[in-house]
């Protein structure tokens, strides 16, 4: 009932499979105690299922063969899990099936000193990724000239363009951005996709499709290159973020662009704004 719920809210096959895959995952930790029951689960165990989640080895496909080939959760990817189970007991408590949520009390893991800045594309990987861009190149340039989130694009359709407006729900947050102004040169370089009904980019309907083309685009560097600064499409909204600092745009302003809750979500693009630009607000 859980996964039908999730399903509803709208997320990509792959993104309900994941969450379910972490749910049953601890189920089976929970067996491993002997406890079958939801309301046996206590905090406690809660606790000790994600210190040892913490310890866990991923293999890393980029360093596959080497003499260490894994390495640990990042703590984002901690912290996300226990999002994911929060939820999951959150419904169980809506359906008053359990009388209290084991997982509320669970502390979020807390980042070691502070982020390096985002990476975005250089003026030169933009020009190698459109020159190779071949099919992708109108989903690569809206993705760069709006900053929305490519999860977002793929369900994007003509009536969510309104004359220069865009207008979308997104995935991530449920909340909406309703009649962001997007360039006049974008509209024109969608023109054909706009006069047809349906999606945008019907090309990525299917999850197969959308990891064909990330895939793509991680090919354009070397793995290295894609390990170190975790290059993946939503780099363009990195490099979207950083372009428009990078113009003086205010960062309450770049905050309701990017759809972003809290201006301290956007301050971590702000922190890394280019000194060039900095220079010229100092007298």
């Amino acid at each position: 009932q859980f996964i039908k719920h999730v399903e509803l809210t709208g997320i990509t096959y792959s993104q309900v499979k994941y969450i379910a895959s972490r749910v049953r995952a601890f189920q089976r930790y929970c067996a491993g105690k002997g406890i079958t029951r939801l309301i046996e689960v206590k905090q406690d165990m809660c606790t000790s299922y994600m210190k040892k989640r913490a310890q866990g080895h991923i293999h890393n496909f980029y360093r596959k063969g080497s003499k260490r080939d894994w390495k640990y959760p990042a703590i984002s990817t901690i912290n996300r899990e226990i999002g994911f189970q929060k939820r999951f007991f959150k419904f169980c408590l809506n359906n008053e099936w359990i009388q209290n949520n084991p997982w509320q009390g669970v502390p979020r893991m807390k980042e070691k000193g502070s982020q390096g800045p985002r990476y975005y594309f250089t003026a030169s990987d933009l020009e190698k990724i459109f020159e190779n861009a071949g099919t992708h190149h109108d989903f690569y340039y809206f993705l760069l000239h709006t900053g929305i989130r490519s999860t977002d694009a793929f369900l994007l359709n003509s009536s969510s363009i309104h004359a220069n407006r865009l207008s979308v729900q997104m995935c991530k947050t449920g909340d909406w951005l309703r009649m962001l102004p997007i360039p006049k040169h974008l509209l024109t370089e969608l023109r054909s996709r706009l006069l047809t009904d349906g999606l945008i980019f019907p090309e990525y309907l299917a999850d197969r499709q959308r990891r064909n083309v990330r895939k793509h685009l991680q090919e354009l560097f070397t793995p290295n290159q894609v390990r170190q600064h975790n290059i993946n499409l939503h780099t363009f909204r990195h490099t979207y973020a950083h372009n428009m600092l990078t113009k003086g745009v205010p960062k309450e302003i770049l905050q309701t662009f990017l759809g972003h809750r809290s201006i301290r979500t956007t301050e971590i693009y702000a922190n890394w704004v280019p000194l060039d630009v900095l220079l010229k607000w100092v007298e």
